[in-house]
């Protein structure tokens, strides 16, 4: 971490989201309820989705952070992609109810009802709190590089755009004589649920699955291997994510007139250049292999983006 206050953030941001959470649920489901809104029923189970996001950032804070041992050499950062698929699946059942539930309500004009002005305020309140609770979980995920802090500011930034829908249908369905856009927004607010639980289960599948990191991240590793003086060339890059670290294994090209022990020292220097640069490398292993002398500095700097490719596997 850049930053030595940026720790008890990290340690206190899943029960900060729950507490917020449990709270936003408990009043939206009320307000809900009590004024007619359907909008305010759905906008319920973003909150609702947050409990379970923060409760499970929590556990998976906890496990993801235990040391290497015998059993687990990697670390247990993949418990947080397998939560992340718990909840993208249980959330993406509830919310298809919830849509066969509001499209019903919509093609029925007799059930339409204008919801009742105190469901607005309520919606404005939701927006206010979940853009800081959205600010506070991104800080923290750049900082520990979290899927779970991540999925839970995503779905921050998700509730306060729900919200601010909701207080605009409020507002359509008592102003503009619209009784039914409140329930227009409450098909709406399902059909992002469903995009949004999509795109956490895509995600932790990709992580389960041990998913390459990105391409831009992965130039910027050759890059730096690269500047070493002695490198000529990286022969192979592989690399996968697990939880909140990046394990890379790195095979570069070396003068093949070079001794073991000047190899040796040269991928040590990458590695210390990597490292230093880079936040995250929970394992990084670099080999070396002989090859033609050393190209200029220059060149192996402006090598285009094919040259950039074909080095890459994995």
């Amino acid at each position: 971490m850049r930053y030595e206050k940026c720790v008890p953030c990290s340690r206190t941001i899943g029960w900060v989201g729950l507490v917020v959470n449990i709270v936003l649920t408990a009043m939206k489901a009320f307000v809900g309820l009590v004024s007619g809104s359907q909008a305010m029923v759905v906008d319920t189970m973003y909150s609702a989705k947050d409990v379970v996001t923060s409760m499970l950032v929590i556990i998976g804070m906890s496990v993801s952070d235990k040391p290497l041992d015998e059993q687990h050499p990697y670390g247990h950062g993949k418990i947080e992609f397998v939560l992340s698929l718990i909840i993208s699946v249980v959330f993406l059942l509830v919310t298809g109810y919830l849509l066969v539930h509001a499209i019903q309500i919509l093609v029925d004009p007799e059930r339409h009802r204008t919801p009742h002005i105190i469901a607005l305020w309520a919606a404005v309140v939701a927006v206010a709190v979940n853009i800081f609770m959205y600010a506070y979980a991104k800080c923290v995920a750049a900082e520990v590089n979290s899927p779970m802090v991540r999925t839970l500011a995503k779905h921050s930034h998700s509730d306060a755009t729900a919200s601010a829908v909701v207080a605009g249908g409020i507002i359509g369905a008592h102003y503009l004589g619209m009784p039914w856009l409140d329930t227009a927004i409450a098909v709406f607010e399902t059909l992002d649920l469903l995009y949004l639980g999509g795109g956490v289960f895509w995600d932790a599948y990709k992580g389960l699955m041990d998913r390459s990191i990105d391409t831009p991240l992965r130039g910027k590793i050759i890059a730096l291997a690269r500047s070493v003086e002695g490198v000529v060339e990286v022969k192979q890059l592989r690399s996968r994510h697990v939880g909140q670290e990046m394990l890379v294994e790195m095979v570069i090209g070396v003068d093949d007139a070079l001794s073991v022990e000047e190899a040796h020292l040269i991928c040590e220097a990458v590695k210390t250049e990597i490292s230093r640069k880079l936040a995250h490398i929970g394992a990084l292993h670099v080999s070396a292999e002989g090859c033609a002398k050393a190209a200029p500095a220059s060149a192996r700097r402006n090598a285009g983006s094919d040259d950039l490719v074909s080095e890459l596997d994995g």
